[in-house]
């Protein structure tokens, strides 16, 4: 950690980004990188890599919305706060929707099983 926001703990603000990113990861899309830095201190820009990952799940390809199976945020007697979220994709068929009408299967190609249950975790 370094320079002149190195250590700044934001409780209000690192809750929020949480709260969007379970609720309204498309809307974290529109904040300003310079945004985590002046408001999470210089190491917070590493959320965007939890936005990254919260891409993956299915509800963002039009399938069921994720649950949230575990949330913890908590600031210890040091100069970083520790955030843990985990978010599992609820088990089922999602309906993908292929943008480019040029994306085809390939031809005699077997259909995916189903998906197993599968969880995204995130750590700070």
């Amino acid at each position: 950690m370094q320079g002149p926001r190195a250590g700044l703990i934001n409780e209000e603000w690192d809750n929020a980004f949480l709260d969007h990113l379970i609720e309204d990861p498309l809307g974290l899309t529109e904040w300003q990188h310079m945004e985590y830095v002046d408001e999470a201190g210089s190491e917070g820009i590493e959320l965007v890599d939890w936005l990254i990952a919260r891409g993956a799940m299915d509800d963002q390809f039009g399938g069921e919305d994720p649950s949230t199976d575990h949330r913890f945020y908590h600031v210890p007697a040091s100069n970083t706060a520790v955030g843990h979220l985990v978010m599992s994709n609820p088990v089922g068929k999602t309906d993908f929707i292929a943008d480019d009408a040029d994306v085809a299967e390939p031809a005699g190609q077997a259909s995916a099983p189903e998906p197993a249950e599968t969880a995204a975790v995130a750590n700070a």
